[in-house]
């Protein structure tokens, strides 16, 4: 088979005009993960490349597109592009090239092997526009399909112009390795959505004010929120031995504290620990300290755990939003919010710009709007309903 010259004007052009939904379309519906170019693929994606591009070239194998479509309801489809260095980092070349490479397996149709032949200017192509009737040498392709374990594997692999075809011996050996590369690009796709869950999962945790960590039997940090390793940090009420282990930083709570995360994390699923302490630091100042079973799973595996959550003191800041929520008027959410801060109704009173007869007035109005009769449980209310949440900022990692 051979691809004429024109072949790449004319996909350009459709891989541009559709550009917003490339990967919905070449996917069907399904999940489409590039990992030549994904954000996560960090040195396990680099190596992997390197270490086939090094063992292709002994088959004078220039470059090769790798795609693999894993069983299942959501059939995600992983694309691995080897030998594309001039292309990594740029997403749009990276989806034209794949436009070409899907319009090709369209051409093939479902035979295992077959070889042709391509135009030298179609992976120019990608790259932006070329003049489509300047001649350009052909170079030998061949492409090769397969099914292993539910998996269906597609590879197209390249050989630069003056290269020999493709002999019936090259096709044989590179059907024998088709497989362990799509292992090897499967293993690093994984491992890549893997980074991106947990980091997603840690931006999330850090958006909640909240200490949370993670410890092992032993008190090491398996995961610790940003509010956690600040409270470490400060050395207050938790600090880190030298060995890397979390205890409570008085020494007549360490040891309880310690045997606690230690049950917490090798209790039986059916007997779950569930402990509170009270922290003190030299100040003066406390925090009440949750010590959790916790457990997570891999596979088939499952790892037991201890989780530690810090209560940080109760806030009386709430929202617009939520005093709205609440029925109350823009007028008794400013005096609300004096009250709670002030240590008399005349303080709140002389904060707001009211007569202390007016403030009582307010004062009733906002305790009738919320059910309650005194100071304590207003304060109480207000700052059992506000969310735990850290300001959102730059660094929050929320939706990477």
């Amino acid at each position: 088979m051979e691809f004429p010259t024109q072949y790449h004007e004319a996909t350009r052009d459709k891989a541009i005009r559709g550009d917003v939904h490339l990967f919905e379309a070449l996917a069907g519906g399904e999940d489409h993960d590039v990992m030549a170019d994904h954000c996560l693929s960090d040195d396990a994606a680099a190596n992997t490349r390197r270490l086939w591009h090094d063992y292709l070239l002994q088959f004078d194998v220039r470059s090769a597109i790798l795609t693999v479509t894993l069983p299942g309801t959501r059939r995600q489809r992983h694309s691995f592009l080897i030998g594309f260095d001039q292309m990594r980092g740029d997403p749009t070349a990276t989806r034209h090239l794949l436009v070409m490479m899907q319009d090709i397996w369209g051409r093939i149709g479902a035979q295992p092997v077959h070889h042709f032949q391509f135009s030298g200017a179609l992976f120019r192509a990608a790259a932006g526009p070329i003049d489509a009737h300047v001649d350009s040498p052909l170079h030998n392709g061949i492409a090769i399909q397969m099914k292993r374990d539910g998996k269906d594997i597609r590879a197209l692999f390249f050989r630069q112009d003056g290269e020999a075809h493709f002999s019936d011996r090259d096709a044989a050996s590179l059907q024998l390795i088709t497989p362990l590369l799509a292992e090897s690009a499967t293993g690093v796709a994984q491992l890549a959505q893997q980074s991106q869950r947990s980091a997603m999962l840690e931006g999330m945790f850090d958006r909640v004010s909240m200490a949370m960590a993670l410890l092992s039997a032993d008190a090491q940090p398996l995961f610790l929120n940003s509010a956690a390793t600040s409270l470490v940090e400060q050395r207050k009420w938790l600090i880190r031995a030298a060995d890397g282990a979390i205890f409570a930083a008085d020494p007549r709570q360490a040891k309880q504290l310690r045997e606690s995360i230690r049950r917490a994390a090798t209790a039986s699923p059916d007997a779950p620990v569930e402990d509170v302490f009270r922290l003190d630091c030299r100040d003066g100042e406390w925090r009440l300290a949750y010590v959790i079973s916790a457990k997570s799973r891999t596979g088939e595996n499952m790892t037991r755990c201890a989780m530690v959550i810090i209560m940080g003191p109760g806030k009386v800041d709430a929202p617009t939003s939520l005093l709205e929520a609440l029925g109350l008027l823009p007028s008794e959410q400013r005096f609300l919010g004096h009250f709670l801060k002030s240590s008399s109704l005349c303080t709140a009173a002389e904060g707001c710009g009211l007569s202390e007869e007016t403030a009582r007035t307010y004062l009733k109005r906002v305790r009738a709007k919320l059910g309650v009769h005194r100071q304590m449980e207003l304060a109480g209310l207000i700052s059992g309903l506000v969310l735990p949440l850290n300001a959102a900022d730059g660094s929050a990692r929320l939706g990477q």
